[in-house]
């Protein structure tokens, strides 16, 4: 009787024998195998400039207002709701960036897929870390129920399942891990379609103003029309200015029809993105859109990038589950223990009847438990070099952002200080030489001309600038608003 806990003994001592990894050898007939100690190994410390001072998400997590991101809203207040458009009644007012990146937000279905799955994730936590559900059992020896001359034979049972103390820990770690991914997966999905809308709303500002101006230069057009008419009655000039300026004008009606179907696909465009009908009333962008300093240095906003991005913390945290994920394996190499109460009535002896004991796993198969430890050390180095990867394409995305917007920001300084006061000028000599007779009607057409071409080019580029600054923001992961206001 003595044997038995003996024997367990021996087995548990042996499968305790390798503890966190093995490597195989094979001799030179292929025949033997052996197992060997292997300690883990060190693992790559975190960037420092990488934020990782987040606590793990909590089972419960943090509620839905909290995700990184810009604005953080409610992503399931309004859903499919109406809105009312700022302006729709009276006109006056101008459709706003951060109200619209706002609603948008609380609207898209893509962040409330995304919190939705953060969501999911979160309530792993509770499940990884619960034991396993009780065992009962119950036999009976039916022929003894009907005999009379033996006593009626059952049993009953209880076990417990107990796994090796610290196994459920790194469950639930993993699991907290895995759920801090998914939260910061959230704020990543919300800057890109933050940065999504604002493309949208620069392009729509873009094809309203260059139509405002395309009506000016219509107008202007007429004005030079009437001058060429009354020089032409006066027998000043040959009808063939006024049919130059028909020919402009009906040029200038071919080109409405593009700005115009231009305008309502960037209407089209937000609408979509608030979850409303393409043809639904959309206020009117502002006329104009200010300019700000030039971004921060290129320092700067590579240490914005790298802490506050949360793509960057997302994938630390894929890292801590998978360093959790080889503790776990190496766990396995410990066996697992079933507690067990009995009773046994099939024992004729009533003192024999009360039973207690245990089982257990016994790891003596190491070639598997070996597997899972590289397995995880594998997923660990891919996770890291995953993270190597995106910090070095985000580091150059910034750099590549800030250049854009820095050159944007040139080009509509020479705009505004040059090209668009020399062109309007330009129009306004033309038309007094024009009025005087010392021009032909030719060159005060190729004059207006040209300041069109110049101001659709200036809203294009002021477009282009805030578009830039947009996806600035997106690749350091925050609003440039705090640092233009330091400058």
């Amino acid at each position: 009787m003595h044997a038995i806990p003996k024997l367990i003994a021996v087995f548990v001592a042996s499968s305790l024998s390798s503890l966190s990894g093995c490597r195989t050898t094979t001799s030179g007939n292929g025949s033997k195998a052996e197992f060997a100690y292997e300690p883990l190994p060190a693992v790559a410390e975190d960037k420092g400039t990488l934020a990782e001072s987040v606590n793990p998400v909590a089972w419960q997590g943090p509620a839905a207002e909290d995700l990184p991101g810009p604005a953080a809203s409610n992503p399931t207040a309004t859903e499919n709701a109406g809105v009312a458009l700022p302006g729709d009644e009276s006109g006056e007012s101008s459709l706003d960036v951060d109200w619209l990146v706002n609603e948008v937000l609380a609207r898209n279905p893509d962040v409330r897929s995304a919190v939705a799955a953060w969501r999911a994730a979160a309530m792993r936590y509770p499940q990884e870390v619960a034991l396993d559900d009780p065992m009962f059992g119950y036999m009976l020896g039916p022929g003894s129920w009907g005999d009379s001359t033996v006593s009626s034979a059952y049993t009953l049972e209880a076990s417990q399942k107990l796994l090796w103390p610290g196994k459920r820990r790194l469950r639930g770690e993993i699991a907290q891990a895995e759920a801090n991914a998914k939260f910061f997966e959230a704020g990543e999905e919300r800057l890109r379609i933050a940065a999504t809308t604002r493309l949208a709303y620069y392009d729509y500002f873009m094809a309203d103003r260059q139509l405002a101006a395309l009506g000016e230069s219509e107008e202007l057009l007429r004005e030079f029309r009437k001058s060429a008419e009354a020089r032409y009655k006066a027998a000043d000039v040959e009808q063939q200015d006024i049919l130059l300026a028909d020919v402009e004008l009906a040029q200038v009606s071919r080109e409405r029809l593009e700005l115009e179907r231009r305008l309502r696909v960037a209407q089209a465009r937000i609408n979509t993105l608030l979850l409303l009908p393409a043809d639904a009333p959309l206020a009117r962008p502002p006329t104009d859109l200010a300019v700000v300093a030039s971004p921060a240095s290129v320092a700067e906003l590579r240490s914005l990038a790298l802490s506050q991005r949360p793509e960057l913390v997302a994938q630390q945290a894929r890292i801590r589950a998978e360093r959790y994920a080889i503790e776990l394996a190496c766990k396995e190499y410990y066996p697992d223990m079933e507690v067990i109460g009995r009773y046994d009535a099939f024992w004729q002896e009533t003192p024999l009847r009360p039973m207690v004991g245990m089982n257990l796993n016994v790891p003596l198969y190491k070639q598997k438990r070996c597997a899972a430890v590289s397995e995880a050390r594998a997923r660990l180095a891919k996770e890291q070099a995953a993270l190597d990867a995106s910090i070095n394409e985000i580091a150059f995305a910034a750099e590549e952002a800030r250049q854009q917007v820095v050159e944007s920001s040139t080009a509509l300084a020479i705009f505004r200080d040059e090209l668009l006061p020399v062109a309007k000028q330009s129009v306004d000599s033309a038309r007094a030489s024009y009025i005087a007779g010392r021009l032909d009607f030719l060159r005060l057409v190729e004059a207006q001309r040209k300041q069109l071409e110049v101001q659709a080019e200036y809203f294009a580029t002021l477009a282009a600038y805030h578009q830039r600054r947009a996806e600035l923001e997106r690749v350091i992961g925050t609003p440039l608003g705090n640092l233009d206001a330091s400058e």
